[in-house]
């Protein structure tokens, strides 16, 4: 039996369907544009067009690169013009062979003033050890000292102006606490690219341990391994010398 009003008494109807709270509106995160990420890899306060095409800083625009060719600030060629890229890219390029990158060409200038690039003597624009372009040139191989063979080389006393010389970035050498060569794993900067045992852009050209040639026979040193070095070489102790300007 339905009940009398006494028994309805107290109900209520409710109207309409509840609403739904409405959510905030999602906000999105700003998104790196392709701009800022070149900005991350360029120096600070150098803009693209710098970076690609100059002008370098100061203490680049006439010094002199790896393979002793001084630069001329007023006869370079654009990137553009000579196939220049990024090592990876330029492994696509069919004239790149292997292993070669500006760390090992002979016209590469290493970082001077700790920004972590150098220049080139014979393209414009800052340059990074890893990239590469087409007018790349092998760094020359020394010569055997007269008297000596090449076995003689990774273990040879060093001639008297090496044995307490400073590297590139104000090591001193000591003669009674160095590394031998075959410890170190040292070998061509190319040839270790190329199997890769050294990451692209390394030679001892750019590592802070290396004493560059002082007496002219284009052999080097290293403040930490014995025997002679070739610009060209590099082993597993390489420092950028970047770390150390």
């Amino acid at each position: 039996m339905w009940g009398g009003p006494d028994d309805q008494a107290g109900t209520t109807e409710t109207t309409g369907e509840p609403t739904e709270t409405e959510e905030p509106a999602e906000t999105e995160e700003p998104t790196e544009t392709e701009e800022d990420g070149d900005a991350e890899e360029r120096p600070e306060g150098v803009s693209e067009e710098e970076f690609e095409n100059g002008p370098v800083p100061e203490v680049y625009l006439s010094a002199t690169s790896l393979g002793n060719e001084q630069r001329d600030p007023d006869n370079l060629n654009a990137k553009a013009d000579v196939g220049f890229a990024e090592y990876e890219e330029a492994r696509e390029n069919d004239a790149h062979q292997p292993g070669t990158c500006c760390a090992n060409c002979g016209d590469f200038i290493p970082d001077k003033n700790g920004d972590a690039f150098g220049a080139c003597a014979e393209v414009d624009g800052y340059i990074d050890g890893a990239d590469w372009c087409t007018i790349y040139e092998s760094l020359p191989e020394p010569e055997v000292p007269e008297g000596m063979s090449e076995s003689d080389l990774p273990t040879a006393e060093v001639p008297e102006e090496y044995r307490t010389a400073d590297s590139q970035t104000g090591e001193t050498r000591d003669p009674e606490n160095l590394q031998t060569q075959a410890d170190v794993r040292l070998m061509e900067s190319v040839d270790a690219i190329a199997d890769g045992l050294a990451q692209p852009g390394q030679s001892c050209g750019n590592c802070a341990e290396y004493i560059p040639d002082k007496n002219g026979d284009g052999w080097g040193a290293c403040a930490k391994v014995e025997g002679y070095v070739a610009t060209e070489d590099w082993c597993v102790v390489w420092e950028h010398v970047t770390a150390e300007l």
